[in-house]
């Protein structure tokens, strides 16, 4: 009898030791639940930013050259040859023919063949001494690519995830400013609001001019997707899908839903088509009322950035949105975009953004938690060479992200193991303590909060 009282005794410490909380508390919660890290959080709803202050924050970016952002409405009308000529030799030295060795579909080395097609494809000759900007839309969710081809570049034959020619993926009805097309003309030279690059014209609708791509954007608050990806339909009754929109984009509304009638319970909104000749005539588009949409942008508060997040959550990982999925950047771009908030393509841009909580340079392990401990949980960005993360918070003295990330390496000699997670995944940042690198905090450089230093805790 007394063997089974102290069995019981027993059982009982162990689960004490392991009871996490009432239903409902955040410790009881699973910690890939919003949820569970809202509940950490004191006052999630208090905005980290006005809409006045974010649009004060995005003139200030729109005005670094570093940050690569623009703002297509205000891009000057006429380019000089020499101008755009810069932008081309800029493209050719970071991804062009080298030294080194690159492979095209199947694994197959490109040839000189190949650099020499491209070359002339480019078509330097078809710029004029002084080029006029064409305005224009995307008509579905198309690549925006570093030259005109739908060939890929990669560093190995195996490597067929990471196309080095593709820059990302550009959501539907965003504008663009055409420099000039490529010799075969199926290739457009432009200027989006986050890159530059050539996107295929079969893809975009040409404005006869600026107001033509601008003048509905004025008119009403849009309408913001706020789930993952939404499909847009070309009929009321939803029956001829034209496109999915990602997180994050945005459209006019031209009538909201009636639920006095059957027939209008959809959002009815302004999207481009392209005419037989190229040219842009503006549509309906219908997306069902029952669908994760917001009239305008969502308010900036810890509670909706980790709603938005999570969203996402165990979706693929995608190099440059290539498979139609995210990469760790776009991942925190489309984040950003629903409260507004004017985000850069590339990781490395990215951390510019917003302040710096300290320099970590030097740090040790022990120094950067200490940092982190002072974080604001989901308005911060953490940095890693090649890498950005979204700062969760910390539960049991351990600090955790959500990011897309494709791998981790394995074992203590370089090249010696890889992991491959390859989707949005919720981790602590000692993952790949045990590989070449260190782990992720060990590879933190950067830690920016988007948001006021008024939020930082003391």
């Amino acid at each position: 009898m007394k063997f089974f009282k102290t069995l019981i005794l027993i059982l009982v410490t162990i689960l004490l030791l392991n009871f996490d909380g009432f239903p409902g508390h955040a410790s009881s919660l699973k910690k890939d639940s919003p949820q569970f890290w809202i509940n950490k959080i004191k006052n999630s709803d208090r905005p980290l930013l006005t809409s006045s202050d974010i649009q004060k924050m995005n003139e200030a970016n729109l005005r670094r050259s570093d940050l690569l952002l623009c703002n297509v409405r205000e891009m000057k009308e006429e380019w000089l040859r020499e101008e755009i000529l810069a932008f081309l030799e800029e493209d050719w030295k970071g991804f062009g023919k080298s030294e080194q060795v690159r492979y095209g579909s199947g694994g197959t080395p490109l040839k000189d063949s190949f650099w020499n097609s491209l070359i002339e494809n480019i078509h330097h000759e078809g710029l004029k001494e002084k080029n006029r900007i064409i305005f224009a839309l995307t008509v579905t969710r198309t690549d925006i690519r570093v030259f005109p081809t739908v060939e890929s570049s990669t560093p190995s034959p195996g490597s067929d995830d990471f196309d080095l020619f593709q820059h990302s993926a550009i959501a539907p009805a965003s504008p663009v400013g055409i420099f000039y097309f490529s010799r075969d003309g199926l290739w457009a030279y432009g200027q989006t609001p986050f890159i530059r690059g050539w996107i295929q014209t079969k893809d975009l609708a040409m404005a006869h001019d600026k107001d033509h791509v601008f003048l509905q954007t004025d008119l009403t608050e849009p309408l913001v997707v706020t789930g993952s990806f939404v499909r847009v339909f070309a009929d009321p009754l939803f029956e001829r899908p034209l496109f999915s929109a990602q997180m994050g984009s945005t459209f006019p509304i031209l009538h909201l839903p009636d639920k006095t009638e059957a027939k209008l319970l959809s959002y009815t909104i302004s999207i481009p088509f392209r005419k037989a000749d190229g040219q842009l005539i503006l549509g309906k588009g219908y997306i069902p009322a029952k669908e994760d949409v917001h009239i305008g942008f969502l308010p900036y508060t810890q509670h909706h950035l980790a709603l938005q997040a999570f969203k996402m959550l165990h979706e693929p990982y995608g190099w440059g949105e290539k498979n139609g999925w995210r990469d760790c950047s776009r991942f925190i771009m489309d984040i950003f975009n629903t409260f507004g908030i004017l985000m850069p393509r590339n990781s490395n841009l990215q951390a510019k953004m917003g302040m710096p909580l300290g320099s970590l340079e030097g740090k040790s392990a022990a120094e950067k938690k200490r940092m982190l401990d002072h974080a604001v949980p989901l308005a911060t960005l953490l940095r890693m060479p090649g890498h950005i993360m979204l700062y969760l918070g910390k539960h049991k003295d351990k600090h955790y992200a959500i990011h897309s990330i494709w791998g981790i390496q394995t074992g203590k000699k370089a090249g010696s193991g890889f992991k491959k997670i390859g989707r949005v995944a919720v981790t602590d940042l000692d993952l790949g303590r045990d590989g070449p690198h260190g782990s992720l905090l060990d590879r933190l450089t950067e830690i920016q909060l988007i948001g006021s230093f008024s939020e930082v805790k003391k």
